[in-house]
């Protein structure tokens, strides 16, 4: 093997998720495309990685210091929807249903993984839910294990700190150990608006 094909397929190693076939997938199916479209591929990479940021309010990735989301008149900051991942909330905004705002955790509980509570965004929710007077946190975490521990454990935290918030949780029409940014529109849709 090459050395650089070597040193490419272990820097993407490097990606959380991607083990060696995925890597492989990934840096194999870049090599297909024409030269000129590695490049137009690996300059706009560059590019996100070079203006993208996590905004100052709700961690959502963007390019701006706030998003467009927290920056939007019209959105109810009453409402806040934690989500462990931007990717998530970009899943749920796809449904052009929900006019709150978000909380990205920047991941979720995972002491096998050396994950802990301190590891998340969650001080600055709190400060937002204080802020901001919150009506409903709307938990919308990943339906497995971590994300049952990570929703379990803001409930927790927002009742004692919070008794007159309103605290809700995504339904269970989303098949256990799925991805909210893999689920399809309907599911997710569904899901949302039976919360508990």
């Amino acid at each position: 093997m090459p050395k650089t094909l070597k040193e490419a397929l272990e820097k993407v190693t490097e990606i959380p998720t991607y083990g060696e076939r995925g890597s492989l997938r990934l840096v194999y199916n870049l090599l297909k495309l024409t030269p000129e479209r590695r490049i137009e591929v690996v300059k706009a990479l560059f590019k996100a990685v070079e203006s993208l940021r996590n905004c100052r309010e709700c961690y959502l990735l963007t390019d701006k210091e706030i998003c467009a989301v927290c920056s939007d008149p019209n959105r109810r900051k009453r409402f806040i929807c934690v989500v462990e991942e931007s990717q998530d909330a970009y899943a749920i905004e796809k449904l052009e249903r929900y006019k709150g705002v978000y909380h990205v955790l920047q991941g979720r509980i995972a002491p096998l993984e050396g994950i802990s509570p301190q590891d998340l965004t969650l001080e600055k929710l709190l400060e937002r839910v204080e802020k901001y007077e919150v009506k409903e946190v709307i938990i919308a975490t990943n339906p497995n294990a971590e994300g049952e521990a990570t929703a379990n454990y803001i409930a927790r935290l927002l009742r004692e700190r919070f008794p007159f918030v309103k605290i809700s949780r995504i339904s269970y029409g989303l098949q256990f150990g799925s991805l909210l940014e893999f689920v399809d529109d309907i599911s997710l849709e569904k899901s949302f608006e039976n919360r508990k």
